[in-house]
């Protein structure tokens, strides 16, 4: 099926030979088995079995053709293969509308009787002969006592199209009163033609048709398109009165046996009221032109509706008592309520079918994107730009490049739109509003807008665009409304980093309570940072100890600052032992004068145990002081001490090797691991050149090291074992020693700043 135009020219015709079929006792049968098939394989759920049955008892008129023609057109625009099922209808249609070969006569046939004349030659008579007189017409138009009074007539009946179909409401939605309704009833007061102007779906028919209401005593006649008004004029002869003579499309009724001026006075005369429609563009052309149905649309009085409804006629919309009004007032948008009711659902069928996703799978994507921008609250239309971004949170659709989609999508179907409608600004497009309310309407079945879509919008600028972060927060939490009262915690904790402190804080509760390791770590980080330190302890603790190593590490800096600060106020207010941990801990924090400061602060309080934190300081510092210090702590049994000592008179330019072999024993059989490791690396390289490495006694001692978490004693073990000839052994350990205190570790940190001078390590330690 080529165009929309091809499918209403179809079901105009297929109407025609249903109806007519309806018509005669004889053609009824093969054209209700033929359409009842057609519609059982191509049509939606319903009963049309029923409905042919009605078709079949009611009397025929103009309106019960167009009310076919409708249902036909929907069936074809709505089939799941629509060139099928037209292909399928054009082969009933030449099926029931053959004529069969003509039998030739026996004899000829006299030639038919002109005018008045009583022709009985050939005739047998029996009795009484009754003449009949038959006079020729143009057409059949029935006399204007069958006609029926304008407020007798249905809008369906008037052309009106009818919008998607909600049990329990009428077809067609009450209308609403339009600004130039005024203006038509005053140029409806008058016999003649009057002409509404109008775009295609600006709501032509049904304004039309609450205007003729206005005439109340007038009957109501609507000839088919094409029909010779010569017939009308022939059934009003001799019968003035009031009258109203719809032709809908007014160009259908230009031409031969059409419209003219002659033929208007005589309509005129005998007291009808014609109205048609028409387009701006065709109007203004065809007023200028000489043809006889041009000279009658120049005669005409005009009224123009706008397809766009005005403000207020968009209150009036708001107002009705009809369910379907609010979302036509919110979305109608530049198309007009008007199309949003007659078109929109057509529309929201032909971007969600079957065959749309076949043959434009991302086409029909970015109409869903569109879509999905206005239910999370853009408003307005979009840059290709901002599709492209969001189009990604849906998966890849290679079968279409994105401007196959975009033009596919953007181009007018039904004559009127594309599925996309281009905004105010050129080059940015917008989803057609009808599409947006099906899909917000209660069953729209469509999938939910992937989160991803949300995060895009909010947590990127979009200068310049119709994106109001407000607005898009606050259809989110609509949306994700009851998610975020469920348990997906997830969701809570993304919401949650895109909102305000109050309401994160509710969310992330919210998602500590459901459970899982990340709420209480989100929570802790929010009371963090807001400066909830002992409301986030708890958090941070749970955690913790449930293994995250963030809130492990957090904890422990968190704790260590808390300590640090009420050592200090301990340690000001004259505590040595407070005085002494103080200073431990801002050993290693680059503070190691203050340290010194709280040292000798604790030491002047009478704490002996302060002298080996000191003396080891000092000692590092290579300060001779720090044999005073650790001699004190040693002399107290302190077998640490006795080990720092030990390291510390290794250092003097003539060390007492005796004094320091004696104080790394005296700690090594205390239990010092330090010392234990100096005494095994002293015995091995004492034996180097003076006689056999003691091989058990340093690899006891080494063990003893090990043990203890001393650093490096896998490698001395490893050349311990190379020493006495154990390779295999040897290079197991330099293994270890390599994965324990591995090296050349600067490459795996970030590089510094280009002003940055920092000095190459080497990968490997020589010794």
């Amino acid at each position: 099926m080529a165009t929309t135009h091809d499918a209403e020219q179809l079901a105009g015709a297929a109407a025609k030979v249903l109806t007519r079929g309806a018509g005669s006792a004889a053609e009824w049968g093969p054209v209700r088995h033929g359409f009842e098939g057609w519609f059982w394989r191509h049509g939606p759920l319903g009963d049309y079995s029923g409905r042919l049955d009605t078709l079949y008892r009611e009397q025929l008129s103009a309106s019960v053709v167009r009310q076919w023609r409708f249902a036909l057109f929907d069936v074809l625009m709505n089939a799941s293969s629509p060139d099928t099922a037209a292909d399928e209808l054009t082969a009933l249609l030449k099926e029931l509308t053959a004529t069969p070969a003509a039998v030739p006569p026996e004899t000829p046939s006299p030639p038919p009787p002109s005018q008045d004349h009583l022709d009985f030659r050939g005739g047998t008579f029996n009795g009484t002969v009754a003449a009949v007189q038959h006079n020729y017409h143009y057409g059949t138009v029935p006399a204007p006592a069958a006609w029926r009074l304008v407020g007798q007539v249905g809008p369906v009946e008037f052309g009106v199209r009818p919008t998607r179909h909600v049990p329990g409401l009428p077809d067609v939605p009450p209308y609403v009163r339009r600004d130039c309704d005024d203006d038509l009833r005053t140029r409806l007061e008058h016999n003649g033609l009057v002409l509404i102007l109008g775009e295609p779906y600006a709501g032509k028919s049904y304004t039309a048709w609450h205007g003729v209401r206005s005439l109340t005593k007038h009957l109501l006649y609507a000839p088919d398109s094409g029909d010779d008004l010569r017939a009308v004029l022939s059934a009003l002869d001799g019968k003035p009165g009031d009258y109203v003579i719809w032709l809908d499309e007014v160009t259908d009724h230009l031409g031969s046996g059409g419209l003219d001026l002659k033929l208007l006075g005589r309509f005129t005369a005998l007291g009808a009221v014609l109205v048609g429609t028409i387009s701006p563009n065709e109007y203004y052309r065809r007023r200028s032109g000489t043809a006889p149905g041009e000279r009658v649309v120049a005669a005409a009085r005009t009224v123009e509706l706008a397809r766009e409804w005005s403000d207020a006629e968009l209150e009036r919309l708001a107002g009705l008592d009809d369910p379907r009004a609010y979302p036509a007032y919110m979305w109608s948008g530049r198309e007009g309520a008007a199309s949003y009711f007659a078109i929109g659902h057509l529309l929201f069928d032909e971007w969600r079918r079957v065959g749309t996703q076949v043959q434009h799978p991302r086409g029909q994507l970015l109409v869903r994107v569109a879509v999905d921008l206005a239910r999370c609250g853009v408003r307005g239309a979009v840059p290709p730009e901002l599709l492209r971004a969001v189009e990604e949170q849906y998966g890849a659709e290679e079968r279409e490049s994105f401007e196959e989609a975009l033009a596919w999508a953007t181009t007018p179907l039904f004559g009127v739109s594309g599925l996309l409608v281009q905004g105010d600004t050129t080059g940015t497009w917008r989803a057609y509003g009808a599409l947006v309310a099906e899909a917000l309407r209660a069953g729209g079945n469509l999938e939910p807008v992937p989160d991803g879509v949300w995060w895009t919008l909010l947590d990127r600028s979009w200068p310049g665009l119709a994106v109001d972060r407000d607005a898009v927060l606050d259809a989110a939490r609509t949306v994700l409304g009851p998610r975020l009262k469920g348990e997906d915690m997830a969701l809570m904790i993304a919401f949650a980093a895109r909102v305000g402190p109050e309401e994160r804080r509710d969310l992330l509760h919210r998602a500590a309570a459901v459970g899982g390791i990340q709420g209480d770590v989100e929570l802790a980080t929010f009371f963090l940072t807001f400066g909830g330190v002992p409301l986030a302890m708890p958090y941070l603790e749970r955690a913790a100890e449930a293994g995250s190593s963030w809130a492990a590490t957090t904890l422990g800096g968190v704790l260590r600052d808390r300590a640090e600060t009420w050592l200090r106020r301990a340690a000001e207010a004259g505590d040595p032992a407070a005085a002494h941990r103080l200073g431990d801990m801002l050993v290693g924090t680059g503070r190691e004068d203050e340290a010194i400061h709280w040292y000798r602060k604790a030491a002047a309080a009478g704490r002996r145990e302060v002298a080996l934190s000191l003396g080891a300081l000092l000692s590092r510092w290579r300060d001779p002081e720090a044999r005073v210090w650790l001699s004190y702590a040693a002399a107290w049994g302190d077998a640490r001490a006795a080990g720092e000592l030990g390291v510390h008179l290794s250092w003097e330019p003539e060390p007492d090797e005796a004094k320091v072999v004696s104080l790394y024993e005296r700690a090594a059989r205390a239990g010092d691991a330090n010392a234990a490791h100096n005494l095994g690396l002293w015995m091995v390289r004492k034996s180097q050149g003076e006689g056999p490495v003691p091989f058990e006694e340093a690899m006891a001692l080494y063990r003893q090291a090990l043990d203890g978490g001393v650093t490096d004693v896998e490698l001395s073990i490893a050349q311990l074992l190379e020493l006495e000839g154990k390779l295999a052994e040897a290079q197991d350990w330099y293994r270890r020693a390599a994965d324990a205190n591995p090296t050349g570790l600067l490459a795996a940190l970030p590089l510094p700043p280009p002003e940055g001078d920092v000095p190459q390590v080497p990968d490997t330690v020589t010794e």
